[in-house]
């Protein structure tokens, strides 16, 4: 063997030794945090997990097999995995979190539905035990007293999922009382939003049992509901209505995505958006669009 062999393979088994090194040093790290973190809550949660990872690459913590209660309460609800994104530790308040909730276990029980929107939702189709994905990324910037939330999303396996962004600007703590109890003066500004649906079985099995109620095939009664936004069409005479009914159609057509974004080309404040009653000023003071 030449020497360059013996030095890659002596070069290999250093860079594994040291990979792992730093992944057992870093887990160390996620697992004391982690300890702190469920401390801080167990005023008012228990909670027990199995064990802490972490991905080297992205330096993102892995919590597994989660069991979480709330206090004097022997109802516990399961949770598969916790991945950490990025969290601020250091403040009481943390200015950042991105992190992401993976198959929280629930049962439709849960929901406390009343007797006939429980049979609704079985006649979809779907079993009474689901999992819930949840994502939280915000930041906050304390100087510019500014909000971005990255992401807000909740998604049911099987379902679809909603995932909602904003940006928030002049966002103090005094606001955030003005807020609470006069929203209409708040001079909180939003200076973008965007909702996004995306569905996975959810739209088709409305559509499907709601052509059953009607005795037609899915076919027959999608062709009768565009005709029935085609009418819609012709008697409207703005071109939100217009564009908003066309992606409408397409959605139906084609059930995959769905989003509205508001665009102000000027930040508005939450106060003016509030004492705003037309919904034609609305839609052209936010720059609300929809699109499939």
């Amino acid at each position: 063997m030449s020497k360059k062999q013996i030095t890659g393979i002596v070069i290999a088994v250093a860079a594994i030794a040291i990979y792992f090194g730093v992944k057992m040093y870093a887990s160390d790290i996620a697992e004391k945090k982690v300890k702190e973190a469920v401390a801080k809550a167990s005023n008012f949660a228990d909670i027990e997990y199995k064990k802490v990872t972490v991905d080297l690459f992205g330096l993102n913590a892995h919590i597994s097999d989660i069991l979480v209660s709330q206090k004097d309460n022997k109802k516990k609800t399961k949770i598969d995995e916790i991945i950490i994104y990025d969290i601020d530790s250091k403040s009481e308040t943390p200015t950042f979190i991105s992190l992401k909730f993976k198959g929280i276990h629930m049962d439709i029980k849960d929901f406390r539905l009343s007797k006939e929107n429980l049979s609704g939702f079985r006649k979809l189709g779907y079993k009474d035990k689901m999992k819930v994905n949840l994502d939280i990324d915000y930041k906050y910037d304390k100087e510019k007293k500014d909000l971005d939330i990255k992401k807000l999303g909740l998604g049911i396996d099987d379902f679809g999922e909603i995932n909602l962004s904003y940006s928030l600007g002049d966002i103090g703590s005094d606001q955030i009382a003005m807020l609470m109890f006069a929203p209409h003066k708040s001079t909180v500004t939003l200076k973008d939003a965007k909702i996004i649906y995306k569905d996975h079985s959810l739209a088709d099995s409305l559509i499907k049992l709601a052509a059953e109620k009607e005795g037609k095939n899915i076919k027959d009664f999608k062709e009768s509901m565009l005709k029935d936004i085609d009418k819609e069409l012709d008697t409207k005479n703005d071109e939100f209505a217009k564009a908003a009914y066309k992606e409408i159609k397409k959605f139906i057509n084609d059930p995959k995505e769905i989003s509205i974004s508001i665009s102000p080309s000027n930040p508005e404040t939450l106060g003016n958006i509030i004492r705003t009653r037309k919904a034609e000023k609305l839609i052209k003071m936010l720059n609300i669009k929809i699109k499939s």
